[in-house]
């Protein structure tokens, strides 16, 4: 059995997914699902999937692709020739879920329509990611993760105060919305489990981060308060800060409960405000936030990262570190915990990436490859699953329907 198509046990053992999706929230929803067990057929184009371009690469092979197709099966087929259209009504034929992320109505136009899929397949969950959803006046414009984290208010609340709206590095909408893709498509699997049906669903990129905003929307309907940016503080929590230590590091300080915000000024020495009653609730240290912050970066500046956090820990104070990406790799609770895979890569060899989550005691879920080189990888598996000869198969290798990888045939892949 070959590296691509080993069974698991994972929690969704047996379930079929189609991924159509480009960048990125609905290729990660398909991630996701491979990591709990599904098994996952990537359709990509036959000049490969945009992802396979971008970031960072080594020796030219991508880095990124190797995190977002992990545990799936990799088939080349170019959906808006016939051909190609005829093959992924195969797939979805036999498929549990599909999964696509192209703007709102293309698959319609490439004959996709659900109503007609779900004749053909009444148990079928479609899922539909874009920027703006599937209705309203914005669902023909283009929507990234970085439209989306700008619309969604997110990127207003985030940055220094007298700085401008700072976007994330990573694509957080899309991560978000994949998260909250993968959990509708398992609550449609639910449902279907009492009746059999199937459903579609429309998820916006930016509404999943519209969600995360707390109270920042009833904030505004019931007081007309727009959230706005603070830096590392809070306008509701304090202390909330991060602070700058001795040997150029840093410490992130949580304080949203009284008794914590106590513990920490009497940690720094600082008795004197503990006990005034003018600082005894949020509110109140609220109004005197330069003060408090002030009194603590002091203190935090004269120690080193080390210092800082073994006080505060034996005062049960909510602190940690700022780590960066080297930090965490080192850190020794990440290593007893298997917080990173270690995997083998036929081309880049030992790779370590984030392993699955979360962590199950009876179904395991688990890393079982990283996206592979090869596009198409699994093209000629796929097709003969579905019935196709290898005849058929040559010729829509032939036509440019499909791409067969020749490199997985010669190294003794799947093909």
């Amino acid at each position: 059995m070959s590296e691509t198509t080993k069974q698991t046990n994972g929690p969704l053992s047996g379930l079929t997914v189609v991924d159509v999706g480009m960048l990125f929230a609905g290729p990660l929803v398909g991630t996701l699902l491979a990591d709990l067990g599904a098994t996952v057929i990537k359709v990509e184009h036959p000049k490969g999937d945009e992802v396979r371009r971008v970031g960072r690469f080594r020796d030219g092979e991508p880095l990124w692709w190797r995190v977002t197709a992990r545990n799936k099966q990799l088939a080349a087929v170019d959906i808006r020739t016939e051909a190609g259209r005829e093959v992924l009504l195969r797939l979805i034929d036999k498929a549990d879920i599909l999964v696509e992320n192209f703007r709102p109505g293309r698959m319609a136009e490439w004959g996709f329509h659900y109503e007609e899929l779900a004749k053909m397949n009444p148990g079928l969950i479609m899922l539909h990611i874009s920027g703006y959803g599937q209705t309203g006046p914005y669902r023909e414009r283009p929507g990234m993760g970085t439209l989306a984290e700008a619309f969604s208010g997110f990127a207003h609340t985030m940055g220094p105060k007298d700085a401008p709206p700072s976007l994330p590095m990573f694509p957080i909408a899309d991560g978000v919305a994949a998260i909250t893709g993968a959990y509708a498509v398992l609550a449609a699997l639910y449902a279907r489990s009492r009746d059999g049906r199937g459903d579609e669903i429309d998820l916006s990129l930016y509404e999943p981060m519209l969600s995360l905003m707390g109270a920042m929307v009833i904030d505004y309907d019931q007081l007309k308060y727009i959230a706005s940016r603070h830096g590392n503080r809070s306008n509701w929590s304090v202390p909330r800060n991060s602070y700058l230590t001795k040997d150029n590091r840093w410490v992130a300080v949580s304080s949203a409960a009284n008794s914590v915000a106590k513990r920490l000024f009497r940690a720094i020495g600082r008795a004197d405000l503990a006990d005034d009653p003018g600082l005894a609730t949020n509110p109140q240290r609220v109004k005197r936030i330069e003060e408090c912050d002030g009194a603590i970066a002091d203190w935090v500046a004269q120690r080193t990262q080390e210092e800082v956090l073994a006080v505060f820990r034996e005062a049960e104070v909510v602190a940690g570190p700022i780590c960066d990406v080297e930090q965490i790799f080192a850190d020794p609770h990440v290593h007893e915990r298997g917080t990173l895979a270690k995997m083998q890569d036929p081309v880049l060899g030992e790779v370590r990436i984030q392993d699955v989550v979360p962590k199950f005691s009876r179904n395991r879920a688990q890393m079982r490859w990283l996206g592979r080189t090869n596009v198409g990888e699994d093209t000629a598996t796929v097709l003969s699953q579905l019935g196709y000869s290898d005849e058929e198969i040559e010729a829509l290798a032939s036509s440019g329907a499909v791409h067969v990888s020749v490199e997985a045939a010669v190294s003794g892949g799947t093909v």
